[in-house]
């Protein structure tokens, strides 16, 4: 165990200052992501860490990809394509948990509530990115009204594609670990329920403003270099508490379904 932390802090040392090298990261995105190796590679060693670096690297590779098709954009979301420590826990915090919680309860199978919190944050991010890169036409989920891209709690068919596909690939980076065609369907449902879950958060309760400069509504708090002036949704829940609950929406799904698929899941 000690040399497989000692690994974990080395391996996390490249992964965290390659990504800021690339502005995948920022400082304090590079800091958390470190922290969340020598947890995950220590306790957990390739089968936990292999699926949550495949959610890392190709979400920030996509992100970056469509970075030119969203610059329009940026000002709308509150946060970059450079993910900081708030991002980062916010996608990794809910897996992070549960693998100290496989070490806490070991007679417990949290595989699978891990892979599908994975499965969530990589359906979302996925959805959003190839939406706009495909220039979806969303929808809001609770009212099926068009909505701009870009909007909380928008869907478009690209992007619930896109998901899927991302939850498929995080299913796919874990099956070696547990071999189970019955389990890989319940970890990409759960990840589109987890997606779900956030678009439905994004539209009822994630706070947005309005910019009193250009008029447009925003999740950031300042637009135009001034304060702007939240319009709906509760103050405190942003895009970071959004992602967590994706995240545990996901982890929450998995359990579920895997009562239905295994006799002793959890």
């Amino acid at each position: 165990m000690p040399g497989r932390f000692f690994l974990g802090a080395l391996f996390g040392f490249i992964i965290a200052s390659a990504s800021y090298a690339a502005r995948f990261l920022t400082l304090s995105g590079s800091l958390v992501t470190f922290l969340l190796a020598v947890i995950v590679f220590g306790i957990g060693g390739w089968q936990w860490t292999v699926p949550i670096v495949t959610f890392f690297v190709l979400s920030s590779l996509l992100s970056q990809f469509a970075r030119s098709r969203k610059q329009e954009l940026e000002l709308v979301f509150e946060k970059s394509s450079t993910r900081d420590g708030g991002q980062v826990l916010a996608n990794g915090g809910v897996p992070g948990l549960l693998v100290v919680l496989s070490v806490l309860y070991p007679i417990y199978d949290f595989y699978p509530l891990y892979l599908g919190a994975l499965a969530a944050v990589t359906a979302d991010t996925w959805g959003t990115e190839i939406g706009v890169l495909l220039k979806g036409k969303p929808v809001c989920v609770l009212t099926f009204r068009s909505v701009a891209v870009g909007t909380s709690g928008g869907v478009s068919a690209s992007g619930t594609v896109g998901g899927a596909i991302g939850a498929g690939v995080i299913a796919l980076s874990g099956y070696f670990w547990y071999a189970d065609l019955r389990i890989a369907a319940a970890i990409v449902t759960a990840g589109l329920v987890g997606s779900f879950v956030d678009s439905m958060m994004g539209a009822s309760v994630q706070a947005q403003f309005l910019c009193e400069v250009c008029g447009k509504t925003t999740e950031r708090r300042i637009h135009c270099g001034h304060a702007a002036q939240r319009n709906r949704g509760v103050e405190w829940v942003g895009n970071d508490v959004v992602n967590s609950l994706c995240a545990m929406a996901g982890a929450l799904a998995a359990w579920g379904l895997m009562l239905l698929v295994c006799p002793s899941p959890i």
